[in-house]
């Protein structure tokens, strides 16, 4: 029996679920921080999934390029 006042509940949770399969497979401590990240970048951006793409284009277009051996130090 569904209860209609543990949908909205069950609808969070049902997201935050979905969202976290669809992230990553396998959370390594390691990599946790850049995780978050990205959560926090779709969760912030669920509302308005048409314009997510081009906003990512823009963002990725102004951001300069970084060596990999820079992105390694970070993760240490």
């Amino acid at each position: 029996m569904e209860r209609p006042e543990f949908r909205g509940a069950n609808t969070i949770l049902g997201n935050i679920k979905s969202a976290l399969r669809g992230t990553d497979h396998a959370i390594r401590p390691k990599y946790a921080q850049r995780y978050l990240v990205e959560f926090e970048y779709r969760f912030n951006r669920r509302f308005d999934l048409p314009d997510i793409i081009p906003r990512l284009v823009c963002v990725a277009l102004r951001t300069p390029p970084m060596p990999e051996r820079m992105l390694r130090l970070r993760l240490a």
